[in-house]
């Protein structure tokens, strides 16, 4: 696992989508801070396009990246290497890589321009969702083997975890608001992981009156250490649920 970790992290590092990558997010966080007189006000830019533009860009990078690497992957799967080990070092530089890129082109701007606890939360629910959406990334690609229908697929579930599941979340809210629905929100809120990161960062700076009745009822339970703990937990489980599916997929794939 550990060879296999090393050359693929190598790969990476002289891989121009990556390098690019890195170099977008400090230009759009630089450029932020530089064109707003008020950190604050750039921040929550930044946030926007945290939330938006990282889970797509690390899914849609795991995707093509696993395509692109199946004949390597298939070399290795004839040598006397587990298929685990394989999966497992080739995950972990894809994460590693993508975290790195992330923790140059944001959290540099973020540690000169904004160094709070807010960017702080920022930073932590950013990587979280990095190796949310590679995870997601990983097990689309090895569960399709064409590669323009697992990049149709990852773009499909991006779209929906972005708009349109919080679009049916409001309309729930205010269609069943005469029905005590409180007890269901935070777990439906807690279904999507771009929700529950923007929720996150939003009730660390305070803008929970700004999201209405979902911000009170969101700020209830968030707002205390022990609901921010269930958030990271939650998205741990993002995480790892994923993961074990891909393990699990790639064991039994006929490569």
């Amino acid at each position: 696992m550990i060879k296999v970790f090393k050359y693929t992290l190598i790969d990476l590092a002289r891989n121009r989508a990556m390098l690019g990558y890195a170099l977008l997010l400090l230009l759009v966080s630089e450029g932020l801070f530089q064109l707003e007189g008020d950190p604050m006000k750039a921040f929550l830019g930044l946030v926007q396009v945290v939330i938006a533009l990282v889970p797509l860009i690390a899914m849609l990078f795991t995707i093509v990246y696993g395509y692109d690497v199946l004949e390597f992957t298939q070399l290795l799967a004839v040598q006397p290497i587990g298929r685990s080990a394989i999966l497992g070092g080739q995950v972990l530089a894809l994460s590693v890589s993508l975290l790195l890129a992330q923790g140059f082109g944001l959290g540099l701007p973020l540690l000169v321009h904004f160094p709070t606890r807010v960017a702080l939360v920022l930073t932590v629910t950013g990587s979280a969702l990095v190796l949310v959406f590679s995870a997601l990334g990983t097990l689309i690609a090895l569960s399709q083997r064409e590669k323009a229908r697992g990049v149709g697929i990852g773009l499909g579930v991006w779209f929906v975890f972005v708009l349109v599941y919080d679009a049916l979340l409001m309309w729930l809210m205010f269609a069943l608001s005469d029905r005590p629905i409180e007890p269901w929100v935070v777990p439906l809120a807690a279904l999507d992981p771009i929700d529950l990161a923007r929720i996150m960062v939003m009730l660390e700076v305070d803008l929970a009156a700004m999201m209405g009745y979902s911000g009170a009822l969101y700020k209830e339970f968030f707002g205390s250490t022990g609901g921010m703990a269930v958030a990271l937990g939650t998205l741990m489980l993002w995480i790892v649920v994923p993961i074990a599916f891909a393990f699990r997929t790639f064991r039994g794939k006929d490569l």
